[in-house]
């Protein structure tokens, strides 16, 4: 029986040095808004599989039209009157998040007002949020200072990603490995 207790010691102390030596990898979400799922939502299944993280479309309550003269008219008066679109379904525990990417087309030169409705209704105090955006050719205008004036309590690493049209995800990768180990 003695034999035994000395060869399981250094066993048991050899699996705790290799558990000390890890670092525990950060928790991600990538949650995104995307009217059709295009550009920004092909953005954020490149960070999605660079980072491993889980993914969350942001959606709102009720549909934007698809004729294309009304829904630019909704969207022109919500933008002009700030107006934030309620939001479908709930979104997946924010607690168990460490850093969440945040996606969003841009919107007149700012964030897309389901995200901004996404920032107020959900409590990202604590978080580091990354913002990403994808643009018809403006670039990314105010996005990432919308996001650091709605996110209170968050840290926001302004140094975002922004991308033209779709399939423009050359460099996503490294982008997003940067990121996660400045943010570890």
């Amino acid at each position: 029986m003695r034999i035994k207790q000395i060869v399981l010691l250094p066993v048991i102390l050899f699996a705790g040095t290799v558990n000390a030596s890890q670092t525990t990898q950060p928790r991600v979400l990538v949650a995104y808004f995307s009217m059709q799922d295009g550009n920004t939502g092909d953005v954020a299944r490149a960070i999605v599989d660079a980072s491993g993280g889980d993914i969350y479309r942001i959606m709102v309550a009720e549909p934007y039209p698809a004729d294309d003269k009304v829904r630019k008219e909704l969207l022109t008066q919500q933008i002009e009157q700030n107006i934030l679109p309620p939001l479908a379904g709930q979104a997946p525990q924010i607690a168990e998040y460490d850093i969440i990417f945040l996606g969003s087309p841009v919107w007149a030169n700012h964030l897309s007002q389901p995200v901004k409705s996404f920032l107020a209704k959900y409590d990202l105090s604590g978080k580091t949020v990354i913002p990403f955006v994808s643009h018809s050719g403006g670039g990314r205008g105010k996005t990432f200072s919308d996001v650091a004036e709605m996110c209170d309590g968050c840290i926001v690493d302004t140094d975002g990603w922004s991308s033209w049209g779709g399939g423009r995800q050359r460099g996503i990768v490294k982008w997003v490995q940067k990121k996660l180990n400045a943010h570890q």
